[in-house]
């Protein structure tokens, strides 16, 4: 019998940095986040200069455009930092609903069973792609929704080989 075919059970505890790393990878991989990084980090810091230009004209001080540069490009990281915080707590919240979920990855697809006795199924078909960071298995479904496994919460060594195989079985691999 071949191993790859067997379910991986995980037993998966939300954490914080979870959802920061999948926001760090969606930033990176996905072009919506690009686009984020692109308005938050290029776009805003160039309006502050933009308005010293048009107040001044020809006569505008080149110090004066760098520290419009300056304070442009803190205003877009920290409005970026911002952002990012508030997405992170509010899918760590969602997350952490329910202190610890079952997560069983077979064949078919992926299904997460909850403590309170419900349960939710996923097929394959539900995904977009999966990708892989340090400590995650990051899931992109079709509408652009993020999902991931924590690979800390394997029981096995071999669990993650399992799950690797499974996913390129049935999924496109992102980056």
């Amino acid at each position: 019998m071949d191993m790859t075919d067997r379910a991986v059970e995980l037993y998966y505890r939300a954490a914080r940095r979870d959802a920061w790393e999948v926001l760090r990878w969606r930033a990176v991989k996905v072009p919506a986040g690009r686009k984020e990084l692109l308005l938050w980090l290029v776009l805003l810091p160039l309006v502050a200069p933009a308005l010293v230009v048009a107040q001044h004209g020809r006569a505008v001080d080149p110090a004066s455009l760098a520290l419009a540069g300056g304070v442009g490009l803190a205003l877009g990281a920290l409005c970026l930092w911002l952002e990012r915080w508030r997405t992170a707590r509010r899918m760590y919240r969602w997350a952490s609903e329910h202190r610890e979920y079952r997560l069983v990855v077979t064949g078919l697809g992926i299904q997460n069973h909850r403590p309170d006795g419900t349960a939710v199924a996923y097929r394959w078909d539900k995904y977009k792609g999966w990708a892989e960071t340090r400590g995650l298995f990051v899931l992109v479904f079709i509408n652009g929704d993020l999902g991931w496994v924590p690979k800390r919460d394997a029981q096995e060594p071999d669990d993650l080989d399992r799950i690797r195989s499974l996913f390129d079985r049935n999924l496109t691999r992102w980056g």
